[in-house]
């Protein structure tokens, strides 16, 4: 480990070392934030936790090098965009203008900003301490299809078990704009995340079409695999959906519940964002779960869905915060 800086106040320290270089030479840095409670480690690739420690236990499924997450583990951990989720075959209508965007799914869909969305880029640490971390990112007009040039700002924050993210962005024109976290979550060390319990507010979910896409149909939850509205296991619930928590962003509030008898670990999500996508990772073996707070997928195709127009001059914003608790195992 190569340190570049150490940095304290009260309880929190924070520790900025080389992770890594790209193939073309550039650094990437990663900054650890730690409190009492709670150990949070960031890299600049694609501003992504790379570890998220409770009592000694990693809970977010990360890899150990640089070149884990350039040749393997796409988004894990990162935050997606400029459009998180999957837009369509790659079409949406801006300011009056049909735009293309550049696909990276054989079905014809953007998905996650494309091939090199915000995930795959190198961003830059811009500040730090022992409580925070802002890491910012600039997108120039055009990439990836998408008109405007965008700056996106990643705040990490840490107090005591919370951890706190919040993304904002501005550009030079109209475009579109949803970034989201995309970590894999898993509370214990089980096989996979079948036992974990497992609540969200939402009355409804989006139906999918073959290619994930959603049909522009809202559906209610009750009765079906889908309703965790009451706390219950996972189970072999299949999950890559959208549950819809609100028809807008609004106030920072909780919106889903996770907890792993096994290890006494519980995980509550406060966001701000209209929906939540649950992926239960089913190419990986289920062995971890990604919560993505986020707007509402495909939304600038479907009238009704939650807005993701970023308009010139105004400023897109949102807020997640991860709130850590542990007792003793059940």
């Amino acid at each position: 480990m190569t340190l570049h800086s150490i940095c304290l106040s009260g309880g929190n320290f924070c520790v900025t070392d080389v992770f890594g270089h790209m193939p073309d030479g550039r650094l990437v840095e990663r900054v650890t934030l730690a409190s009492d409670d709670l150990s949070v480690s960031i890299i600049t690739y694609g501003a992504s936790l790379q570890k998220v420690e409770i009592g000694g236990q990693n809970v977010i499924l990360s890899g150990d090098t640089l070149e884990d997450y350039v040749e393997h583990l796409m988004y894990f951990g990162a935050i997606v965009g400029r459009v998180a989720n999957r837009i369509g075959q790659g079409r949406a209508n801006v300011a009056g203008r049909e735009i293309n965007l550049d696909k990276n799914e054989e079905s014809g869909n953007c998905l996650h900003g494309g091939p090199d969305g915000s995930s795959q880029m190198v961003w830059t640490l811009q500040n730090q301490s022992a409580m925070h971390a802002v890491l910012t990112l600039h997108m120039p007009d055009g990439h990836m299809g998408f008109p405007g040039a965008l700056d996106v700002t990643a705040r990490y924050s840490l107090e005591g078990a919370t951890l706190r993210l919040e993304i904002s962005a501005e550009s030079d024109q109209e475009t579109l704009c949803a970034f989201a976290s995309h970590g894999y979550w898993t509370l214990s060390d089980e096989a996979n995340i079948n036992a974990h319990e497992m609540r969200i507010a939402a009355q409804q979910y989006l139906l999918i079409d073959a290619n994930k896409v959603p049909t522009g149909e809202q559906r209610n939850v009750a009765g079906t695999q889908f309703d965790f509205r009451q706390i219950r296991e996972i189970g072999t619930a299949q999950m890559d959906h959208n549950f819809c928590i609100r028809p807008e962003r609004g106030a920072l509030e909780p919106v889903l519940w996770l907890k792993s008898k096994a290890s006494g670990i519980a995980l509550e999500v406060a966001s701000t964002e209209a929906g939540v996508q649950i992926y239960d990772a089913t190419h990986l073996g289920r062995v971890g779960l990604a919560i993505e707070p986020q707007v509402w997928p495909d939304a600038v195709n479907h009238e009704g869905f939650p807005s993701m127009v970023l308009k010139a001059g105004e400023t897109c914003k949102s807020v997640t915060e991860f709130r850590f608790s542990k007792s003793a195992h059940s």
